[in-house]
């Protein structure tokens, strides 16, 4: 049990370096998503803009993916800079993967 609490105290403690580092995380799954953004809904309904460019990496574990592997319903964990008021995703992280 120590150990298990001993990990999740080093996963939390590294997340926090992470935001600490300009970088915010953002989490829920998708409710929208366009061309140039995505609507993250959180798990207490608050539904979150996030603008996606050209530098924007899209993963699922350690492989690479495209933006149209994205869909609604999809879990993302997504750690973003805020730009101008607005939040410009670096990387966007999906969940396991399921079946529409």
């Amino acid at each position: 049990m120590k150990r298990v609490a001993a990990v999740a105290l080093g996963l939390s403690l590294s997340v926090a370096a992470w935001a600490h580092n300009g970088m915010e995380h953002i989490m829920g799954t998708v409710a929208a998503m366009s061309a140039t953004s995505l609507d993250v809904k959180a798990t207490t309904g608050k539904v979150t803009t996030v603008m996606t460019d050209d530098k924007t990496m899209w993963m699922r574990g350690a492989a690479m993916i495209k933006p149209a592997d994205v869909h609604t319903g999809d879990r993302v964990v997504i750690h973003a800079k805020k730009v101008d008021g607005k939040f410009v995703a670096a990387e966007v992280e999906l969940g396991a993967a399921h079946s529409h």
